[in-house]
């Protein structure tokens, strides 16, 4: 099959066709939805059955969308850094803090989330659905500054910056020059806003934006605007006149300005053409625009039969928070509109009531004909008034039927099924003064207080998860794909250098909820007395230090609400190291003392050891050297005595050898012939 491109022609009439049969749109059924619940919660409904009755009407759903609304706010508020990047590593800790508070920044301080997160929550809660728009904003600011007395080299050099721009000057006498700059700055941003229920058209078949084929924001804008977002003028001067029929006559626009002011259309009549509104439509429309066979997501401006821009885009701007979603179905179903039964209910009964006692203090009167002399004095309600009758029984009251006592209980029941039906309980808004009594514990009464939160904390799941993550999510990709310069911002009271562009563009975002300050505060004294029981715990000494502490602490002031934690505590990264106290450190120097005397004592004892092991051994060795020296002695003496008697033996021996030759001589001698 051959395709073919599209036209401008064709493109418009493609819009205006799923414009005509997409839901959201004025005259469908879900606006006159939206027109009921608005009456009810404005209290214009129900009417009043006769004139003269009762007005009173029961305020059940402004109550109940009031009461859900701040359970919210109080949830999803700045202070709470509920959201924040997980990081990815130990690496990625640091800067995934950094990626969070500047993406708080964003929301928070370049813009009003507090309002939005207000309005999409009312808007679901009346509306079925609240839509938020999330866009980048290219914008630059012009500021003038005056200079005086400067010479032209240092003007020169004032007007070499980027963005500054000579206005006017004037030279004195001396050719000091004064006068004015203009310094254009780049205002570029993020930007967020809550858009009107009726303003989004989505087709009527879509389960959730990202499947839509079509959705649209109308809007009111002048032609004033139109040239300052860049369009040609030959485009806008060609839209035709006043476009804003549909708009004026729109039913949801008329309930919601109820009572406000009796002139509720849009008049251009004496207005320059410049100021003259028009209604635009920025739709999101799946196209096959070049004939491919393939369409793709296209961002088309029309204003009345004109198109003015039609470009291809990679998503929707929008985020849609359903608090009561419905499988399989953009559009969940009406928190308000389940409580205007319960209203009508309340209000009949209580109009009962009070024009029973109305008629009960103001009763009618039986007059017996001719009783009165002077009927108008029975009218006269005046203090102390005078009534002149003729007979005693002139005047008789008529008998009053008395009021049912079943209204009373009825009306209880009607309160318990609105409160079944919200998820709004009497005892979470601090209404419920009998559940605090002797007979119901603390225990009992947090435990009735948690229950009744349970439809609450369903719904701020829900917002959790449809909006404020996809929120975070897209103000900070816009930030990355659009910031190009380094820049200083003021996070969490310090000054922090951030350039978006270097920073990856997917991120996991975690929510912590806590349901009101109510929970928060009994997790802070959760935390206070696990902090008492770790302090007093010996054995948890060692486990339980400083920076531990601190953690500790400034999850216990997050809690409570404090918003800037580090103006009390100081980080343990920025504390200097810590010194000992005197008494400390004049028991660590005893200490110290007592060690090295211990020591000494011990190398005395050791040396002392060391020496009588000494002192034994050379005593042993003394001993053995004297005994050997004792038994050279000996030895040498039995040797000297063995040589002394043998030299005695031989000396003997010698003596008897000469002798015995004394004696043979003697004996020839005295015998020569022998």
């Amino acid at each position: 099959m051959e395709y073919k491109p599209l036209s401008d022609d064709d493109i418009v009439k493609m819009v205006d066709d799923n414009i005509r049969t997409s839901t959201g749109y004025y005259d469908s059924q879900l606006s006159r939805e939206r027109q009921k619940t608005q009456d009810y919660y404005n209290a214009s409904l129900p009417k009043p059955a006769h004139d003269g009755n009762s007005r009173y009407v029961s305020q059940d759903v402004y109550n109940a969308v009031q009461s859900m609304t701040a359970s919210l706010l109080e949830t999803f508020s700045a202070g709470s850094n509920i959201v924040k990047f997980a990081p990815e590593g130990p690496e990625d800790v640091e800067l995934s803090k950094v990626c969070s508070a500047y993406t708080n920044f964003i929301l928070f301080r370049q813009n009003d989330a507090f309002s939005v997160f207000q309005s999409v929550i009312h808007d679901g809660l009346m509306a079925r659905v609240g839509v938020a728009k999330v866009y980048w904003m290219d914008k630059t600011e012009t500021e003038t500054q005056t200079f005086e007395n400067l010479t032209q080299d240092e003007l020169d050099m004032l007007l070499a910056d980027e963005g500054v721009e000579l206005v006017d000057s004037e030279s004195d006498d001396i050719g000091l020059l004064s006068g004015e700059i203009a310094i254009e700055r780049d205002a570029s941003k993020v930007c967020i806003e809550a858009l009107e229920p009726e303003a989004f058209i989505v087709e009527a078949q879509a389960r959730s934006l990202e499947d839509s084929t079509f959705c649209a924001h109308r809007s009111r804008m002048t032609i004033s605007e139109l040239r300052e977002m860049g369009y040609d003028d030959d485009l806008i001067n060609s839209i035709g006149g006043d476009d804003n029929a549909e708009y004026q006559t729109d039913p949801e626009v008329l309930a919601r300005y109820e009572g406000v002011d009796d002139n509720r259309g849009y008049n251009n009549n004496g207005y320059q053409d410049q100021v003259r509104s028009v209604m635009v439509h920025e739709a999101y429309i799946m196209l096959d625009k070049e004939g491919t066979g393939v369409a793709y997501l296209y961002k088309v401006m029309k204003a009345g039969g004109v198109l003015l821009e039609c470009e291809a885009v990679d998503k929707r701007p929008f985020i849609t928070f359903a608090p009561l979603p419905t499988p399989h179905s953009f559009y969940g179903a009406n928190f308000a509109d389940r409580l205007c039964d319960t209203q009508n209910a309340r209000t009949v009964l209580t109009r009962s009531i009070l024009d029973h006692a109305m008629i009960t203090n103001n009763p009618r009167y039986m007059v017996t004909k001719g009783g009165l002399s002077n009927p108008r004095e029975l009218i006269d309600n005046r203090v102390g008034g005078l009534v002149n009758i003729t007979r005693p029984d002139a005047i008789a009251p008529m008998p009053q039927a008395p009021l049912n006592p079943f209204i009373f209980q009825t009306l209880k029941e009607l309160q318990e099924n609105a409160e079944e039906n919200s998820g709004i309980s009497s005892l979470t808004t601090g209404m419920n003064k009998d559940a605090v009594s002797k007979q119901n514990s603390a225990a009992l009464v947090e435990q009735l207080a948690t229950m009744s939160q349970q439809r609450q904390k369903v719904i701020a799941r829900n917002f959790a998860n449809q909006f404020v993550r996809p929120l975070f999510h897209e103000a900070y990709r816009l930030a990355v794909i659009n910031e190009s310069q380094e820049k200083i911002v003021d996070i969490s009271g310090s000054y922090v250098r951030v350039n978006p562009s270097r920073w990856k563009e997917k991120r996991d975002v975690s929510v912590e909820l806590h349901l009101g300050y109510g929970e928060q505060d009994r997790e802070a004294q959760k935390m206070l007395a696990m902090h008492q029981l770790f302090s007093q715990d010996p054995a948890m000494q060692p486990l339980y230090q400083l920076p531990n502490r601190y953690a500790m602490m400034k999850t216990v002031l997050e809690n409570q609400g404090v918003l800037n934690v580090d103006d009390y505590l100081t980080s343990p990264d920025q504390l200097p190291p810590p010194q000992p106290d005197q008494a400390q450190q004049m028991q660590l120097q005893m200490a110290a003392k007592q060690i090295e005397l211990q020591e000494r004592q011990t190398q005395i004892a050791e040396l002392k050891a060391q020496t009588d092991a000494q002192i034994a051994g050379l005593k042993m060795e003394l001993e053995k050297a004297k005994a050997e020296a004792q038994h050279a002695l000996q030895s040498d003496n039995q040797d000297l005595k063995e040589e002394q008697f043998e030299h005695k033996r031989m000396i003997d021996e010698g003596e008897l050898e000469i002798l015995r030759r004394q004696s043979t001589d003697v004996r020839g001698i005295a015998s020569p012939t022998g």
